[in-house]
Parts: C-alpha cells; sequence; structure tokens
C-alpha cells in the first residue's frame, strides 16, 4: 500500500483522544521496549530523540527513566508533538514536529527510540542514514516496529494494509549504518465480540485498514464483516493478530 503521510497525519490526529483507551497491544509494547532501552542505554545527562511520540505512551516513561537528560520529541501530527511536551514537561523548543523523513535534526543525540513508528517509513534505508547522523558517536537507537504479520487478518479480508517487513529486511536495511545487537518479536492476538469492533478498535487508533478512504459503504462493511466471520469466528469471537518487532542498534563508523 503506498503511504499517504497527509492521511496518516489526519486520522492520528482524529484518533488523539481514543487512542490511550484502544492501544492495547501498543501499551505492552511500550512496557517491552522500555525494559529493552534501560537495559542498554547508559544515558544520564545526555540527549535523547523520541520519534513518533503520539500521546507520549512512551514519553512518560521516558521523562521517569531519565530525568537528567535532555528529551526531544517529533510526530508527524503537530498537535501530537507539543500535546505530549505539555503532559510531560518538554519544552517546546525541544520539539521537532513533522514526517521525520523530511525534517533536519541537529547531530547531537546520544540515543534514539521509537514505539510503533517505523512501518511508515517510505525510505526506510535512507531515513535510517538519516538518523545515524544524527547520533553521536556509539550512540543507539532502541525501537519497535510491525513485522509481517501484523493485521494478518485484515489483508486477508480486504487485500488492503501496510507492507510490513520481516526483522531479517529490517535489519539489512539497518546494515549499512548501525550494528544490529538484539531483534526480539512476539505475536499478540487478541479478541473481540465482532468484526464491527475489530474497525472500531482500529479506527480508534488511527489504522486505515484498507489503504482505499471511499471502501467502507454499507454494504462494503456487511461484505467485510461477513467474510471476517466466515475466516476468523471461533467460540463466538474473532481475532485480531499484532506483530511487533524490537530492534537494539548501534551506530557504527
Amino acid at each position: 500500500m503506498e503511504i499517504n503521510k497527509e492521511e496518516v497525519g489526519q486520522r492520528f490526529k482524529r484518533s488523539m483522544l481514543s487512542y490511550d483507551a484502544n492501544a492495547r497491544v501498543q501499551k505492552l509494547v511500550v512496557e517491552r521496549l522500555e525494559t529493552m532501552i534501560t537495559s542498554v542505554a547508559g544515558v544520564r545527562d545526555g540527549k535523547i530523540l523520541e520519534i513518533g511520540c503520539g500521546t507520549g505512551l512512551l514519553t512518560r516513561r521516558l521523562k521517569r527513566d531519565f530525568p537528567e537528560a535532555g528529551l526531544y520529541l517529533n510526530d508527524l501530527v503537530r498537535d501530537l508533538c507539543y500535546h505530549a511536551a505539555d503532559g510531560n514537561s518538554v519544552p517546546g523548543e525541544c520539539c521537532f514536529p513533522g514526517d521525520v523523513e523530511k525534517i533536519a535534526f541537529p547531530s547531537c543525540f546520544d540515543l534514539i527510540v521509537s514505539a510503533s513508528t517505523f512501518q511508515w517509513f517510505t525510505t526506510p534505508g535512507e531515513t535510517f542514514r538519516k538518523l545515524a547522523g544524527c547520533l553521536k558517536t556509539g550512540g543507539l537507537m532502541v525501537f519497535s516496529t510491525f513485522g509481517k504479520h501484523n493485521l494478518r487478518e485484515i489483508r486477508l479480508t480486504t487485500g488492503g494494509g501496510l507492507d510490513y517487513r520481516c526483522k531479517e529486511e529490517m535489519s539489512e536495511l539497518l546494515s549499512p549504518c548501525f550494528e544490529v545487537e538484539e531483534v526480539a518479536e512476539e505475536l499478540h492476538v487478541i479478541e473481540f465480540d465482532s468484526p464491527l469492533e475489530v474497525l472500531q478498535h482500529l479506527k480508534r487508533t488511527g489504522v486505515n485498514v484498507s489503504g482505499n478512504p471511499t471502501i467502507w459503504t454499507k454494504g462494503r462493511v456487511d461484505a467485510f464483516i461477513n467474510d471476517y466471520n466466515t475466516r476468523f469466528a471461533v467460540n463466538g469471537k474473532v481475532t485480531l493478530t499484532y506483530h511487533p518487532l524490537y530492534f537494539v542498534c548501534r551506530k557504527t563508523e
């Protein structure tokens, strides 16, 4: 699916108030990512850049874990970036709102972190080189993204969705600029009472399941519900799969 960053930003902005209550797996991802960050990062009073801060799920933990560090925030959505900053006592001048693949960052960071964002990159190899250039010598980048099986039920039902990359593909894209020190992956299969609840869940977390904003006529919704039930209903429930990947990377010279 071709990624329309403007549409992505609009959807996440609309889900700003509903995201935290519905981001069940994303919260689990942040918990594991925090553990990985604190186990490898020696940052005390250094500088940390968070890419795709969203509503601040990871930001709050970074402020708690690294109280003396300088925290800098980025998000595609300007309102989300400053909302997360305001809620976590991050000065406005430490915000870099906009598309990480297009905006400029200083080359001063000891650590770059990101939760559930890098799957939106359109040119990941180029962007990883750019982010490596923002790190000091020996700096770390610790992030989560989503792998091949993410939202597999949606892809099988609609034929739409992102073209997620497997951990081997991600490692290869990282390899020119980073040594990948750790890779992990998980599968989270969550249950819903109906396919309509699946659609509502995805909408409330900013996900467009088809890539086509005009697809959800009543007839298409009814067809989606019938097909989803046929494929994935078990004992009165339907499933939705999340496939998070985790990487710890060190900048190479």
